[in-house]
């Protein structure tokens, strides 16, 4: 099969299985008084309409930051932890200390560099806001974005695709591992060859791109999780 075809194949056999995720989730940059609907614990499952301002972009670039190495789990405590130590603004966040910042983020592990991080992310983002942001080309804004200490391609491509909703796939570790798996790619495929290779195969559209990389994480903690990896994966037949 054609990688176009089968990269296609997965992603529709993915969503059949466990539908719309509702990426990224947000959970302390929505107003008071404003509901989701039927949108849980954050998720707001096809709808696409997300970040609507920049605080809901900040929260997005917090996360992204803060989910290094860790589970997701522990980066919505981190984030609780800064909204109820007053830290969920730009502003609030430049006044704020490295140690601060810290302390509030401890649950999200490598406290000490990322609260570093948030601080250059901060400073950035003044000089580069999320609407002038926005208005560059994809290439340009990951290079900025790159170019600050801590922010590597995963944690680039996460801001672009779901703060910025630039089509700029993500991958991550389950990604890799389900790849290799599927006999996609070997050991050898680097990031930037296997990004390419999703960008290059599919439709160039945010919405696609935001729900696959879901999927692909939602199927990632089901079966690529623990060594070995993809046992008894479904998908494998494909």
């Amino acid at each position: 099969m054609h990688l176009q075809y089968k990269l296609t194949d997965l992603y529709e056999r993915l969503l059949k299985s466990y539908g719309y995720q509702g990426w990224w989730p947000l959970y302390y940059s929505i107003p008071p008084g404003v509901t989701f609907g039927n949108y849980k614990k954050g998720y707001h499952p096809g709808d696409y309409n997300f970040p609507q301002n920049s605080v809901q972009k900040l929260e997005i670039c917090l996360g992204a930051i803060l989910t290094q190495n860790t589970k997701w789990q522990n980066v919505v405590s981190a984030l609780h932890s800064l909204n109820a130590s007053n830290l969920f603004s730009l502003t609030a966040l430049q006044k704020a200390t490295s140690e601060q910042i810290a302390v509030a983020i401890k649950s999200a592990g490598y406290y000490n560099q990322k609260s570093q991080t948030i601080k250059r992310l901060v400073t950035f983002l003044r000089a580069h806001p999320f609407a002038k942001l926005k208005n560059e080309s994809t290439p340009v804004a990951r290079e900025k974005l790159l170019s600050i200490k801590g922010i590597g391609p995963e944690t680039a491509d996460c801001i672009l695709l779901y703060a910025l909703d630039k089509t700029s796939f993500v991958i991550d570790a389950y990604t890799t591992r389900i790849c290799r798996q599927l006999r996609i790619i070997d050991k050898k495929t680097s990031y930037a060859e296997l990004k390419h290779l999703f960008e290059s195969s599919l439709e160039k559209k945010k919405e696609l791109f935001q729900e696959y990389h879901a999927l692909l994480v939602c199927h990632g903690k089901m079966y690529y999780s623990r060594k070995p990896y993809g046992v008894n994966d479904p998908m494998i037949d494909f």
